[in-house]
């Protein structure tokens, strides 16, 4: 949707997407999604052989906390057209929030899973 506006989007007699700011504001965000998604499929390669437990909650925490920056970032991007209705970005970012929510909060999951399980494998 960010991208998409980007070069949609003339302000001053240019695309917001030829701002520099723009651009370091999407390159970010792409590295962002790229690293979350290859996170996600190496836990999910560790679950389909019965390991990763730990490892599967560390990735859903980073993965909720990239979603909101980057829907933040993309409302950023939108400017005020950010907040509005009409423009998905704004629903994206409600959407992104709850996410962190939904199946154990982050600080549930890095205090009771992920301590949990690290101070147990130093005791091994």
């Amino acid at each position: 949707a960010a991208l998409t506006y980007s070069q949609d989007r003339t302000v001053f007699g240019n695309t917001v997407g030829d701002y520099e700011l723009t651009k370091v504001k999407l390159g970010r965000m792409a590295f962002v999604i790229q690293a979350s998604r290859q996170f996600s499929y190496a836990v999910a390669t560790l679950m389909a052989k019965g390991q990763g437990q730990m490892e599967a909650s560390m990735v859903k925490a980073y993965v909720c906390k990239a979603a909101e920056w980057v829907t933040r970032e993309a409302m950023q991007i939108h400017g005020g057209y950010g907040y509005a209705e009409e423009y998905s970005v704004s629903r994206l970012f409600v959407d992104a929030r709850v996410l962190s929510i939904f199946e154990g909060a982050d600080e549930t999951l890095c205090l009771k899973v992920v301590a949990r399980r690290l101070v147990d494998s130093l005791g091994k």
